[in-house]
C-alpha cells in the first residue's frame, strides 16, 4: 500500500504500529495466561478471564487500553481532506504486514 511510505501518513503509520505492537503483546500474554491458568470461568473484556492473577489482569488491561489509545491517535493524525476509510485501510495494511493480535486496529 502506497500510503505506508507516503510522508503525509507518517504519524498515522507510527501510531498504528504502536497500537498493533500492544495488541500482539496482549495476545501473547493472554495466550500464556490461558495456558498457565486454564480457559474456564467468566470472561472479562480486556482481561480475558476472571480467575487470572491480579498482576496478569493489570498488564492485560494496560495493553488493551494502549491499543485503543494509539488507534485513536492514528485517526487524530489523519491529514486534512483524507477519508476515514483511508486511515482504516492503513491500519488493516499494517495489521496484515505485522500481525494484529486479538484486538487489531480499532475503527
Amino acid at each position: 500500500m502506497k500510503h505506508l511510505t507516503d510522508p503525509r501518513f507518517r504519524d498515522v503509520v507510527a501510531c498504528f504500529e504502536v497500537c498493533l505492537a500492544n495488541a500482539r503483546a496482549h495476545d501473547d500474554l493472554a495466550g500464556a495466561a490461558l495456558k498457565a491458568y486454564g480457559d474456564h470461568g467468566p470472561q472479562i473484556s480486556g482481561c480475558v478471564r476472571e480467575h487470572f492473577p491480579s498482576q496478569v489482569k493489570v498488564a492485560l488491561r494496560a495493553y488493551a487500553r494502549a491499543v485503543t489509545y494509539w488507534s485513536e491517535r492514528a485517526y487524530e493524525a489523519r491529514p486534512a481532506r483524507v477519508r476515514h476509510d483511508t486511515i482504516r485501510a492503513i491500519g488493516r495494511a499494517i495489521a496484515k504486514r505485522d500481525g494484529a493480535g486479538y484486538y487489531g486496529p480499532q475503527a
